[in-house]
């Protein structure tokens, strides 16, 4: 049977048994009103202060082991929990007077399963620790993202060697190259978590491709995908085209009001392509939309919260722009949690003959699709340097697939910058550097991004991250001194 009683309202001073003060009372009110879980005990585990959003959690197993709410203070927190493990913790964290953030609790016999910050206190009149708890909503979240990364890292594990062990979408990006593939597994690793990525690379790399690619093999990808092109947007219209407006923000309005590109993209990813081209005023509104998970049309005046994965790509260096003052630091470090640098196209020349094909193939006219390149003609592609990268290849193939009428395409159909420029560069060759295939080489750099991925995601919790690698406790901690991650 279902119990539909309802949570009692507990007076603040029903829930607070610690010493009065100005500053106590202040911060107990403050504590009270956040949507977070939050209860503080004394040194030795008994219960001093809980806010309401703890009481209304709990406040059912508090009746089951028949406490009464009149009760609850001065209770022993092993005797409602039985969770030794979480005692053994709260003890050591008050000894040791540091904080521990994001530790993962998740014992049998605990009252609690999810993250929680040990704060240690110590006052002159009261010492003890504060724990807060993570929001359900976000354990949610959590365990969502930690089963999709299980599911992506076993199939790391088939076959590290080749892009067969990589989701669907990023099998189907062009490119065998060393080089190349590096960037494809970390991708594929990044798809697996939350966090902002920021593509990084000159134009015509494929940064839009490759936030497909992550979009699509991440647990958003029942969500839209909304694109915005920063460069693209007036800087007067930037604040309405990515929050929205409401009726009668502003003339020549909608007279129904608009959503924007962060609300269309609710429950998605939202990709910000050219970042880098965002005016300063605009900014600093986007580090609160990212920091809050909330936007406020134009216009308007209620908070609109949204659960989104932002994918940012730019051609500028950030990190300069960050020196020079043109791009704020704390927007960067907010959006390149996870930087993924793409290589341009004279670094890996291997793929060149590839995407050639790979662009005849897919092109409209079907006449077109068994035409091939000379011998000559691949050694300038080769050759060249390719300043605009793939996006410059394709339009090059294009070019000479619509001029020259016969199945063979000769070099009388490069274009007059490919046949001027091209050179061989130093230490360039047209066969791949086979060095870059060493096996050992790779699978130790997709082993260390894994282990760093999962330690990030389970917020540093060794326990955690040895369950979701399936791996070894002595195995893990081997190549935590090799790659040194302690």
């Amino acid at each position: 049977m279902v119990d539909t009683t309802a949570v009692p309202d507990l007076p603040l001073n029903m829930r607070t048994s610690l010493p009065h003060s100005p500053i106590t009372d202040t911060l107990l009110t403050v504590l009270d009103v956040l949507d977070t879980q939050v209860l503080i005990l004394d040194q030795e585990s008994y219960i001093r202060f809980f806010n309401k959003p703890y009481f209304d959690a709990y406040w059912k197993q508090f009746r089951r082991a028949g406490v009464s709410p009149a009760n609850i203070l001065g209770l022993p927190l092993s005797k409602l929990t039985g969770g030794q493990r979480e005692w053994e913790l709260l003890q050591h964290t008050m000894k040791s007077g540091k904080v521990l953030q994001k530790f993962y609790f998740q014992d049998d016999d605990s009252h609690y399963s999810g993250l929680s910050d040990l704060i240690p206190i110590v006052t002159d009149t009261f010492a003890g620790i504060m724990v807060i708890q993570q929001e359900h909503e976000k354990l949610r979240e959590l365990s969502r993202q930690i089963n999709h990364y299980k599911n992506l890292t076993a199939q790391f594990r088939e076959k590290l060697d080749s892009k067969g062990s990589l989701p669907p979408r990023f099998q189907q990006i062009v490119g065998t190259s060393a080089p190349f593939l590096k960037v494809l597994r970390v991708g594929a690793q990044v798809a697996a978590s939350s966090g902002s990525v920021c593509i990084l690379g000159e134009s015509g790399t494929g940064k839009e491709v490759f936030a497909e690619a992550i979009h699509y093999s991440s647990a958003y990808a029942q969500g839209p995908l909304v694109k915005v092109n920063c460069a693209a947007i007036p800087e007067s219209l930037m604040e309405s085209e990515l929050f929205g407006y409401e009726k009668g923000a502003f003339t020549g309005a909608n007279l129904n009001g608009n959503p924007g590109k962060f609300e269309l993209a609710n429950n998605g990813t939202l990709f910000l392509d050219e970042v880098g081209e965002m005016p300063p005023s605009m900014q600093v509104k986007l580090l609160r939309a990212l920091q809050e998970k909330e936007i406020t049309r134009v216009g308007g005046r209620k908070p609109i919260k949204l659960n989104f994965r932002l994918i940012t790509a730019t051609n500028r260096n950030l990190e300069e722009m960050v020196k020079e003052g043109t791009f704020r630091e704390d927007l960067y470090y907010r959006i390149c949690i996870i930087p993924l640098h793409l290589p341009p196209l004279r670094e890996r020349r291997s793929d060149i003959p590839l995407l050639a094909r790979e662009f005849i193939s897919s092109l409209d006219m079907p006449q077109w699709k068994e035409r091939r390149f000379t011998e000559e003609v691949m050694e300038h592609f080769m050759n060249y340097n390719w300043p605009g990268n793939i996006r410059e290849l394709k339009n090059c193939v294009e070019r000479m697939a619509i001029l020259c009428p016969e199945e063979e395409i000769g070099e009388e159909y490069l274009p007059a910058a490919v046949v001027k420029s091209a050179q061989v560069l130093p230490g360039a060759s047209v066969t791949p550097d086979l060095s870059q295939y060493k096996l050992h080489d790779i699978l130790d750099k997709v082993e260390y991004d894994a282990i760093r991925s999962v330690l990030s995601l389970t917020g540093g919790n060794k326990a955690k991250a040895i369950e979701i690698l399936g791996i070894s406790k002595r195995s893990f901690y081997l190549k935590l001194d090799k790659y040194g991650l302690r």
